[in-house]
């Protein structure tokens, strides 16, 4: 009755988790064992007593037949085939109810103390052969499971362990062992305590996954492609990940078990696992891989074998360069901010001590606060970013420019004199002020003044920087509209 009402219990929760179908059929099978024995120890006449005892079979077959289930499914594999299960329970059946004219299950069958005493046949063993061949199959999958597991699954199998091993010891005792038990059979009754092992491990949280996972599975589900190599660097394993990317780098490849690696990864990935740690690999087609190599060390101290894992970081090299460009840039006029302008005046100074000239124009948008103040802020940064396009698309490759603050700009020009840069810088200065902005208020049109410094024997960025300024702010006391060159080498253009 407990088996019954345990196998009821589980089968309820056949949707919630897929071994509580196989748990419900081990437990259905022992109830109807159990059932059976107490049929012949209770029946009144030998005959009534004779088909109790071939019933106690058909429980056995049920059992066997759930029990592989559960394990198959334990193990991480997929449930075997109901075909195929039934072939075992249907033949027995046939056999059974054909045995009083063939008695290949039992030859000879005669009363006893409790019910009656049967010598088995050959179909008898044959049964019983299969029986323990399925379920020591199923224990084999169940510790191969076990061993291949991660640490916090391992308990799962041990537990499920324990509890397979009661009744079959019980059977095991009842069948060979010559023990006067006055005619009770220990495998049904010790299933219950399977029943209330297995029932116990799934309350309790031990068995909270539906089906433990396996190492197999850890590295299957992995993004990372994961490649092992025995010594001589050689294909051992591979998940989907990597094969996926092995394919990507060399589609005539084929399979890649057995091959070497520089048979399969190419040219751009050969040298790479020569040594243990991590590199990035730039492939031909511009992709990236973040690749990490680890040697497996055995207990003797010994190398069995590499391990590679393989990450495709394309987007994310992408990603990080384009931040660092934000990070470079400024928010609104989308040119180069003051900090990335100090990193590229220090490069370009230690670059200018080859005699090579470097010059560099401070602009300053004229009357910048009347603008914000009379057309509005929206305005004032429209303002702002047409002139930065404007210098952006005026300076060649190699130059650049750089919003300084507020409204002020700097243009770095590499391998220009002041004189060349004031011209330069003149141009500028007679474009922007022949636009025209288009406001509420009607047409603005603005102007700029500028200052140029050239970069001279001794001075630093620091010091371009001030004399650019100090000429700026000359230009402003000057009238503003026009460009003026940092002294020694004065001159007025505009």
């Amino acid at each position: 009755m407990i088996a019954v009402l345990y196998a009821v219990l589980t089968y309820r929760r056949r949707f919630e988790t897929p071994l509580a179908l196989p748990l419900s059929l081990v437990m259905a099978g022992a109830a109807e064992w159990a059932l059976a024995d107490a049929g012949v120890l209770a029946a009144p006449t030998p005959g009534l007593a004779a088909g109790f005892n071939y019933a106690i079979f058909l429980g056995t077959a049920i059992v066997v037949v759930g029990f592989f289930w559960h394990t198959t499914v334990s193990s991480g594999r997929r449930p075997p085939r109901p075909a195929l299960m039934l072939i075992h329970p249907v033949l027995l059946v046939a056999v059974l109810a054909t045995d009083p004219w063939h008695h290949a299950f039992y030859r000879h069958v005669e009363a006893g103390e409790y019910g009656f005493v049967v010598h088995p046949g050959p179909a008898y063993w044959a049964h019983t052969l299969y029986c323990y061949a399925m379920m020591a199959t199923g224990m084999v999958l169940v510790i191969r499971a076990m061993r291949r597991a991660v640490r916090g699954q391992r308990r799962v199998y041990q537990w499920f362990l324990v509890g397979a091993l009661a009744p079959t010891v019980g059977n095991l005792v009842t069948v060979f062992i010559d023990v006067d038990m006055h005619g009770l059979d220990l495998a049904p009754v010790l299933f219950l305590v399977s029943g209330v092992v297995w029932w116990w491990t799934d309350r309790s949280g031990v068995n909270s996954e539906p089906v433990p996972i396996t190492y197999a599975q850890v590295i299957s589900a992995l993004s990372d492609a994961v490649m092992v190599l025995d010594p001589n660097g050689r294909f051992l394993d591979v998940n989907p990940a990597a094969t996926k990317l092995l394919a990507a780098v060399n589609p005539a490849g084929g399979a890649v078990i057995g091959k070497q690696w520089q048979e399969v990864a190419g040219p751009h990935f050969t040298t790479m696992v020569a040594d243990t740690g991590q590199t990035t690999i730039h492939g031909a087609a511009g992709d990236v891989y973040d690749f990490r190599v680890v040697k497996i060390e055995a207990v003797d101290g010994s190398c069995p074998g590499t391990v590679v894992v393989a990450r495709d970081i394309t987007e994310l090299e992408r990603l990080r360069a384009e931040l660092t460009e934000q990070a470079m840039r400024d928010s609104l006029t989308e040119v180069f901010n003051r900090r990335h302008l100090t990193a590229v005046l220090q490069a370009q100074v230690r670059a200018a001590a080859d005699g090579h000239p470097l010059s560099i124009v401070m602009i300053d948008v004229d009357h910048f606060k009347t603008v914000n103040d009379r057309y509005g802020h929206a305005v004032g940064d429209q303002v702002l970013v047409d002139l930065a396009r404007q210098l952006t698309g005026s300076v060649r490759e190699g130059d650049m420019v750089a919003r300084y603050g507020g409204e002020e700009f700097v243009v770095v020009l590499p391998g220009t004199d002041a004189q060349a840069a004031a011209e330069l810088a003149d141009r500028w200065r007679r474009q922007c002020a022949a636009r025209v902005v288009d406001t509420p208020l009607g047409a603005l049109n603005v102007t700029f003044s500028a200052g140029v410094a050239q970069l001279t024997a001794t001075g630093g960025p620091d010091n371009l920087l001030s004399l650019a300024d100090e000429a700026l702010y000359r230009a402003k006391r000057a009238g503003r509209d026009q460009v003026l060159v940092a002294e020694p080498t004065l001159s007025i253009v505009g």
